[in-house]
C-alpha cells in the first residue's frame, strides 16, 4: 500500500510536470511560429505552428516516457538485488536470535562482517537504521529485548518491499516463530509501565 501511494504521488507529480512542460512547449512553438511566419497567410501559419507544436510535444513525451521506463527498470533491478540480501540477513539472524546457545561467535562475527557491506549498498534507509540499532542493542540488551529489536528490523524490511504494516502489531511477527511471545510481551509491557511510573515516584 505504501509503495502504491508513493507511485500514485510520483505519477501525479510527473503528470503536473508533463502538463506544464506541454504548455511551455506550446507557448514557445506559438512564439517562434509567429516570428518565423510573420506576414505569411494566417491559415498556413496556424497549420505550421500546430504541426511544429505537435512534433515538439510528441518528442518531449517520448523522452519523458523513456526516462520513466528507465527509472522503473532501475528500481526493479535494485529490488531484485535486495531480495537475496534480505533473505540471507533474516535467515542468519533467526538462527542467531532463536538459538544463541548454539551459535558460534566466530561464525556470527563472520556473518556480520559479510552481510553489512551488502546492506550498506542495497538496504533502504529505514532498514539500514533498524539494522544499526539492532547491532548496537544486541551487544548490551538481554536476548528477550533483542528479539523485539529484531522484529523492528523485520518490519522495516517488509515496508521496503511495499507492505504498509499498519495492521501488524508488536509481537505479531515474532509470534510466527516464538511460542512464548505472549509472556514476553506481558513482561515487556510491565517493564514499560515501571519505567513510566518511576519519574513520578
Amino acid at each position: 500500500m505504501r509503495a502504491f501511494m508513493k507511485g500514485i504521488g510520483s505519477l501525479a507529480i510527473l503528470a503536473a510536470l508533463l502538463f506544464g512542460a506541454v504548455e511551455v512547449v506550446a507557448f514557445l512553438a506559438r512564439y517562434v511560429g509567429h516570428q518565423v511566419f510573420h506576414g505569411v497567410n494566417p491559415t498556413v501559419a496556424a497549420a505550421a505552428v500546430t504541426a511544429m507544436a505537435t512534433v515538439l510535444v510528441t518528442v518531449f513525451t517520448l523522452v519523458v516516457g523513456r526516462y520513466v521506463e528507465r527509472k522503473k527498470a532501475i528500481e526493479a533491478e535494485i529490488r531484485a538485488s535486495k531480495i537475496p540480501v534480505y533473505t540471507r540477513l533474516v535467515s542468519g539472524l533467526m538462527r542467531t536470535v532463536l538459538n544463541p546457545e548454539s551459535s558460534n561467535e566466530d561464525e556470527v562475527a563472520q556473518f556480520l562482517r559479510e552481510i553489512t557491506p551488502d546492506l550498506i549498498t542495497w538496504a533502504s534507509d529505514d532498514v539500514l537504521i533498524a539494522w544499526s540499532k539492532f547491532k548496537r542493542e544486541a551487544q548490551v540488551l538481554v536476548s528477550e529485548d533483542t528479539v523485539f529489536s529484531f522484529e523492528e528490523l523485520l518490519s522495516a524490511i517488509r515496508r521496503d518491499f511495499g507492505h504498509s504494516g499498519r495492521k501488524v502489531q508488536e509481537g505479531d511477527l515474532l509470534a510466527l516463530f516464538i511460542n512464548d511471545i505472549e509472556e514476553q510481551l506481558a513482561r515487556r509491557r510491565a517493564q514499560r509501565g515501571r519505567r513510566v511510573r518511576t519519574p513520578e515516584s
